[in-house]
């Protein structure tokens, strides 16, 4: 897939270069400026929530929110070691709030804590899929786009989001119960 676009980027490139200079150029330095104009917005959404998270984790509330969810934890994941526990649980709630590449960090760490216990290949896989579909409350990644693309309607997708989420989620948690054991090796 990657060398039909990489040829059809390629061609046109090389069509345009030719048939009206101008044209490409003033594409390529407007499209580069919207790059990083968005690139921008975002790293600045993803370090406020980042921050958030660091707060929290440093103030105690990450643990007492863990210990909240742990009962849910063990339900879905199994028994859990108590960092692998905190990880996940502000891993969960960020995917919650939309804030999907800002939960990279504490699903790395999560995933760390947990591959130092024997045992945990059912919980790695159930979080793998909870992630992946990762039901969404607030889409705040998306919102901000669709805010900083000048969307007239930017909150329109929150319903479908939760939604869709929503289902990938049931089935994806469905389908590791039916194909991966608990405590299976």
């Amino acid at each position: 897939m990657n060398v039909i676009f990489g040829t059809l980027l390629i061609l046109s490139t090389i069509i345009l270069m030719f048939s009206s200079p101008e044209t490409l150029l003033s594409a390529m330095l407007s499209g580069g400026e919207k790059a990083l104009s968005l690139t921008t917005k975002m790293v600045i959404v993803y370090a406020v929530w980042l921050g958030v998270f660091a707060l929290l984790e440093q103030s105690g509330l990450a643990d007492k929110f863990a210990k909240m969810l742990k009962p849910f934890n063990n339900k879905l994941f199994g028994k859990l070691p108590d960092k692998a526990n905190n990880f996940m649980s502000l891993n969960i709630s960020a995917n919650i709030l939309g804030m999907s590449g800002a939960t990279t960090p504490m699903g790395i760490k999560s995933i760390q804590e947990l591959e130092k216990h024997n045992g945990t290949e059912y919980a790695i896989a159930m979080f793998f899929v909870i992630n992946a579909t990762s039901v969404q409350l607030i889409p705040s990644s998306v919102l901000a786009l669709r805010t900083s693309l000048g969307s007239t309607f930017p909150s329109s997708i929150i319903l479908p989001t939760i939604l869709a989420t929503l289902l990938s989620t049931i089935i994806g948690i469905i389908l590791v119960k039916i194909f991966i054991k608990k405590g299976a090796k």
